[in-house]
């Protein structure tokens, strides 16, 4: 079974955050909160919809991240995992977000007609783990 959910939104750029942190760090801070809260709302009805559950083991995160415009930069665009990280954090999808239990993430930029992001969960047993390079 597939373990993912859906964001049915443009989440900010790091520079969308950054202009917000410059304002006062009063504002960054409501503006982290609002964007959390609003994934928190998706990750909620995945998990209703049962396409999403708790991973308490090591785990994979690919996100694809679906842009209607060409306008952003790719590292602008990825710097949003850290909402998503924490909000499935703060909703019980990850036990933490640390290395310990997120292994690697990866992403993909699409190009289509809306704005939204898939986020994957892959468990992650010790067959998958990386060979050190010597």
């Amino acid at each position: 079974m597939s373990n993912f959910f859906i964001i049915r939104d443009k989440l900010p750029s790091l520079n969308d955050v950054i202009a917000k942190n410059r304002t006062n760090r009063y504002e960054g801070a409501k503006f982290k909160k609002s964007i959390e809260t609003s994934i928190g709302w998706e990750i909620k009805k995945a998990v209703i919809a049962k396409t999403l559950k708790p991973v308490v083991t090591p785990c994979e995160i690919e996100v694809d991240w679906h842009e209607a415009t060409k306008r952003r930069d790719v590292d602008n665009i990825h710097s949003s995992i850290k909402f998503v990280l924490d909000a499935m954090v703060k909703n019980k999808i990850l036990k933490n977000d640390s290395r310990r239990y997120v292994k690697q993430i990866y992403h993909e930029v699409v190009d289509d007609k809306d704005n939204y992001v898939v986020v994957r969960i892959k468990e992650r047993s010790d067959e998958n783990a990386k060979e050190p390079i010597p």
